[in-house]
């Protein structure tokens, strides 16, 4: 390739901003492109945002000081996100019968 279309500072904000969209499709924050739905899928948000934190890290000192803020910025803003969704996740009733309603489905049938 002789010519570049695209400056490296709009090639990172386009990294940038595709891994936090993915994130909030993971997170169920907005709707999945592919499937037309809105689902929680926390371990692929966590690998997102552990990426994320991954390329902050390794590329901390090339950063400029404004890329710095911004990644920091939204690497903070994803993680309370994520602990928001998992504790509205961890609070949905599980969906497994409890033991509850197998006495009760049980003594119905004896009847």
């Amino acid at each position: 390739m002789t010519t570049k279309p695209y400056t490296e500072k709009q090639l990172f904000d386009s990294l940038i901003s595709q891994s936090v969209y993915g994130v909030w499709i993971a997170l169920g924050k907005i709707q999945n492109p592919m499937t037309n739905e809105m689902s929680v899928e926390l371990t692929q948000a966590s690998i997102q945002i552990d990426m994320l934190d991954m390329i902050n890290n390794r590329m901390h000192a090339s950063l400029t000081d404004d890329e710095k803020e911004y990644l920091d910025k939204v690497l903070s803003e994803l993680k309370m996100n994520y602990v928001e969704v998992e504790k509205a996740e961890d609070a949905k009733p599980s969906e497994k019968p409890s033991l509850d309603s197998k006495d009760e489905t049980k003594e119905e049938s004896e009847k």
